[in-house]
């Protein structure tokens, strides 16, 4: 099992969830429900995510043989992807959203209803969308065998089930907590993804040219 691409693949996905920077997202979204409907909501968005990233993670480079895709071209357009992603969530225009309210006689009930109406945007594009995708079809190129499949299957599994405590707990630190330190940590991740995005483009741009990597960095011959 390859343990360096396990942490590097942990680190992008925590820094995709974000899962501190999604609580105030979370909170305008679901606020009014109570702590036991809040739960069954973080369960259902979650595990749809986790769902719908696991597929591409399996199945995400027979998706591009079907839609005859090279990997080197997708990485330059997933790094791009990924950077407008880190953008967004450095000028905060990733939290815009509107309040929801609806009524349902049960907690069953009222989760599914809030469900259906935060799925869009916050499994979808939020935490299964390009960003999130890119970033699991990315990895899974890197994948050697089953076991690192697995290993990867773990990371991802571990990366949402941590979002859903988070989720399932936040409103014990909702009320106590200022809001300009969610808004510190959701600057911070974004610079975070917009490093991994910029890596993925370098390392897409290399492939495809690879003498203009063999030249050297500019930097370094302006330093000799």
């Amino acid at each position: 099992m390859d343990w360096n691409l396990n942490l590097n693949f942990l680190a992008a996905m925590l820094a995709m969830v974000n899962p501190i920077g999604l609580i105030p997202i979370w909170y305008e979204m679901t606020g009014d429900a109570s702590p036991k409907v809040r739960r069954k909501i973080a369960l259902m968005v979650t595990g749809t995510s986790f769902l719908t990233l696991l597929l591409f993670l399996i199945l995400g480079e027979y998706i591009l043989v079907f839609f005859n895709i090279d990997i080197e071209v997708f990485k330059i357009a997933g790094g791009f992807l990924l950077m407008f992603t880190a953008l967004s969530m450095i000028n905060g225009s990733a939290t815009k959203l509107e309040e929801l309210k609806e009524e349902a006689d049960t907690n069953f009930g009222l989760a599914k209803l809030r469900f259906e109406k935060v799925m869009v945007p916050l499994v979808i594009p939020m935490l299964a969308g390009p960003g999130s995708i890119t970033t699991v079809l990315l990895y899974s190129f890197r994948a050697t065998g089953p076991t690192t499949y697995v290993g990867l299957s773990g990371i991802l599994l571990l990366s949402y089930f941590l979002l859903f405590l988070v989720f399932s707990f936040s409103y014990k630190v909702e009320n106590k907590v200022d809001d300009i330190l969610f808004v510190g940590f959701t600057r911070l991740f974004g610079l975070i993804v917009a490093a991994i995005a910029v890596q993925f483009m370098v390392e897409g741009l290399g492939e495809v040219f690879p003498n203009w990597m063999e030249g050297g960095s500019a930097v370094e011959l302006e330093d000799k």
